[in-house]
């Protein structure tokens, strides 16, 4: 024996309204009102946002800055130009502003409760931007394992981080450093966007330091599977660089460092 079960648009419509219902909750404040919604942060949190009257007509509604420093707290610089980028293209897609941390949006009397909800959703958007710190910092610790193999496969002691004076005043930090017959810099390009910006300076960099440290060989590499170089980008590092290529091309970096030991 079996039986049917159906589901109709009225039992659907009862099973989602009284989900809202039970999980909506409103609490008065001296700066208007908090509720939560049916939406949550990546660490399962609620999503709670701030409704406030300013004006007769105009509300202005926010997440009390919990969205970014939720970010902050899960190891996430949010002040990089690739961070800045994401965080302008989902403020401009959910119609978002952000002032000191804390996002907004101001809405007019009669209130939709359409821009509320893409609101939220907006928030629960920014707040899965932290996997990019795992992925950013996961690509850059194999970048670096792989040159202090290079190194330690040439016999090399590299320092880290490595200061070097450009003029007496102004001084940048190379990744690695190699004192020998002619002294190698190695830096890795880490940036993901504007490569173009960041190569122009370290083309200037690269130009100060070889007049200050005779005979450097400046090395730079980025990773050929996320970082797509411009023809522009390119020509500055082949240019201003003894090489210039992937950190994953370890022949051709064992041969420049066997070349000038």
């Amino acid at each position: 024996m079996s039986t049917e079960t159906k589901l109709s648009s009225t039992d659907l419509r009862g099973l989602l309204t009284s989900f809202w219902d039970e999980s909506l909750e409103i609490e008065s404040t001296p700066k208007g009102l908090l509720f939560t919604m049916p939406a949550s942060y990546p660490d399962g949190w609620q999503v709670v946002l701030e409704l406030s009257q300013k004006t007769p007509r105009g509300f202005r509604l926010s997440d009390r800055g919990k969205t970014l420093s939720w970010l902050t707290g899960q190891g996430q610089n949010i002040e990089t130009d690739a961070m800045k980028q994401h965080l302008q293209r989902f403020c401009v897609e959910n119609f978002l502003k952000e002032e000191h941390g804390v996002l907004y949006r101001w809405l007019e009397w009669p209130l939709d409760a359409t821009d509320i909800h893409v609101f939220a959703e907006g928030l629960v958007a920014i707040s899965r931007l932290e996997i990019l710190n795992d992925h950013r910092a996961a690509e850059e610790e194999v970048a670096d394992s792989t040159v202090q193999r290079i190194f330690s496969d040439a016999g090399l002691s590299p320092k880290r981080k490595h200061q070097l004076h450009i003029t007496k005043e102004r001084k940048v930090s190379v990744d690695y450093f190699v004192q020998q017959r002619r002294p190698v810099a190695l830096q890795i390009l880490r940036t993901k966007t504007d490569f173009s910006g960041t190569m122009e300076k370290w083309g200037f960099r690269w130009k100060g330091l070889k007049e200050n440290y005779p005979g450097l060989v400046p090395v730079m590499l980025y990773d050929r599977d996320t970082q797509i170089i411009d023809p522009y980008s390119r020509h500055i590092g082949e240019t201003e660089c003894e090489l210039f290529c992937g950190y994953d091309e370890t022949d051709r970096i064992h041969e420049k460092l066997a070349s000038i030991r």
